[in-house]
C-alpha cells in the first residue's frame, strides 16, 4: 500500500511538472497609469462562433487579460442560436452571460456588439462598446432594409450611419474593423467619403489596426496617427483560442495595451477616449511615441555601465514579454557599437562601446548612442528611436 502511495505520488508530480501553464504576458505599468491588456474582438456561438461566452471568459483568463469585449453579430442572419436552435434568448445574452462568468476571475467584460453591414462592399464592420442594448442598435440598422431596391450602397450607408448614430445615442466607443479585410478590400485598402462622415458626426472613434484573420493594417495604423484614432487590436476569434494561437511555440494572443488610471470599466472608458491605447501583435508595438517610448523605457532595465580607458560596456535586460529589435541608428558615427541587438524575454546582454579604433584611448568624450527599435512603431514604417547621452568620466580622458 505505501508503495502505491509513492508511485502516485511521483506520477502526480511528473504530471504536474508536465502540466501547460497559463500562457500569460507580462508587460509592465508606465508612469502615472496601469497597463490593462485586453482584447477588443471576440464572438461567440451567440453569433457565429464555436464557443460560449463563458470559455471565453475562461480563454481571458488562461492569458492573463484584464479586460474581453463580446462583440457578436448584431446582423439578423447571424443569429444562429435563436434561428437555428429556437433558443429564448436576444443580442444581449452571450454579454450577460460573460458579464457573470468574469467575476470569479475579475475580468472585466465591456458590452460590446458588431454591426456587420456591407460584406462585399466598402462600409465595412464596426464594433460597438460599453452600449446597453444591442437589440436596439441592430433595429435602428435594419430599419432601412428594402427601402431602396437594387442600390446597395445606399442602403448599406444608410443602415451604417442609423445603426451607429444608435449605438452613440447610448453612450458607445465606435471602432472600424479589418479596413484590410479581402472580402471588402480586395485591391486596396481605403478611406472612403462614408468613412469621412462618419468622422465628422462623432460616429467612429477608434479602428482595429491588427485582425487575427489579415494580420497588421498598415493603412489603419496611419490613419490611426493622422487622424487621432484610438488603436485596438482583435483576435476576432471565431473558434477556440488555442487554434488561434500557438501556445506550445510560445506565442502570445494579440491583444490592446490601455493605460488607464485605475483598474474599472470607468478607468478602461475614460482612457480608451483619451486614446492612451498601443497595440501589441505578432511580437510588435504599435503606437504614439508618448506611450510606447514609456512602456520600453520600463521594459528594459541598464545596468553594469563600465568605463575603461578603451570602451565601456552595458549590460541591458528584458523585462517584459515583448521583444525589443535594436539596429544602430545615425548619429553615433564616432563610436563603435553592436549594430544589432535583440533582447527576447528575459534575455540579458552585454555589449560594449569603443572609439573607431577600439586600439586606442578614447578620442571622443560625449556621444550619443542611437538605435531604431525596429519592431516598436509610432506610425507606419516609422520605427521608435532611442537616443542615450554618453559623457567618459574625466579619469579617462587623454
Amino acid at each position: 500500500m505505501k508503495r502505491l502511495l509513492v508511485v502516485v505520488i511521483l506520477t502526480l508530480f511528473a504530471f504536474g511538472l508536465n502540466a501547460t501553464v497559463p500562457h500569460r504576458s507580462s508587460i509592465p505599468d508606465i508612469p502615472g497609469y496601469i497597463t490593462l491588456k485586453g482584447d477588443f474582438h471576440i464572438h461567440t456561438n451567440f453569433s457565429d462562433a464555436q464557443v460560449w461566452p463563458v470559455t471565453r471568459v475562461d480563454e481571458a483568463d488562461f492569458d492573463g487579460l484584464d479586460f474581453i469585449s463580446i462583440t457578436d453579430h448584431l446582423d439578423t442572419h447571424h443569429q444562429h442560436m435563436a434561428k437555428d436552435w429556437g433558443a429564448n434568448v436576444n443580442r444581449n445574452t452571450s454579454y450577460e452571460i460573460a458579464a457573470q462568468a468574469a467575476k470569479k476571475y475579475g475580468i472585466m467584460v465591456i458590452h460590446g456588439a458588431e454591426l456587420t453591414r456591407g460584406t462585399r462592399i466598402f462600409p465595412g464592420h464596426f464594433n460597438t462598446h460599453f452600449i446597453s442594448d444591442a437589440e436596439a442598435i441592430c433595429a435602428a440598422a435594419e430599419a432601412s432594409d428594402g427601402k431602396f431596391g437594387s442600390d446597395e450602397v445606399k442602403k448599406e450607408e444608410t443602415a451604417i450611419l442609423s445603426g451607429l448614430a444608435e449605438a452613440r445615442k447610448q453612450g458607445a466607443f465606435v471602432t472600424w474593423n479589418h479596413p484590410d479585410w479581402e472580402q471588402q478590400a480586395p485591391n486596396e485598402t481605403k478611406w472612403w467619403p462614408i468613412h469621412t462622415e462618419l468622422l465628422n458626426k462623432g460616429l467612429i472613434q477608434g479602428i482595429e489596426i491588427y485582425n487575427s484573420f489579415s494580420g497588421f493594417d498598415p493603412e489603419a495604423f496611419h490613419w490611426a496617427m493622422e487622424k487621432d484614432l484610438a488603436i485596438t487590436t482583435g483576435t476576432d476569434a471565431h473558434k477556440p483560442m488555442f487554434q488561434w494561437v500557438d501556445y506550445e511555440k510560445g506565442e502570445y494572443r494579440p491583444m490592446t495595451l490601455v493605460f488607464a488610471k485605475e483598474r474599472s470599466l470607468k478607468g478602461l472608458r475614460e482612457a480608451v477616449d483619451a486614446r492612451r491605447t498601443v497595440a501589441f501583435a505578432d511580437g510588435c508595438i504599435y503606437g504614439k511615441e508618448e506611450f510606447i517610448k514609456p512602456l520600453l523605457d520600463a521594459c528594459i532595465s541598464i545596468s553594469g555601465v563600465k568605463f575603461s580607458e578603451k570602451k565601456m560596456t552595458v549590460t541591458v535586460k528584458n523585462l517584459s514579454t515583448i521583444p525589443v529589435c535594436l539596429s544602430k541608428a545615425p548619429g553615433s558615427e564616432m563610436v563603435v557599437y553592436s549594430r544589432l541587438v535583440r533582447l527576447n524575454e528575459g534575455e540579458e546582454i552585454s555589449f560594449t562601446v569603443n572609439g573607431i579604433d577600439s586600439r586606442k584611448p578614447w578620442n571622443v568624450y560625449d556621444f550619443d548612442i542611437n538605435f531604431y527599435v525596429t519592431n516598436w512603431f509610432t506610425d507606419t514604417d516609422t520605427p521608435l528611436k532611442l537616443s542615450y547621452h554618453v559623457s567618459v568620466p574625466a579619469k579617462y580622458r587623454k
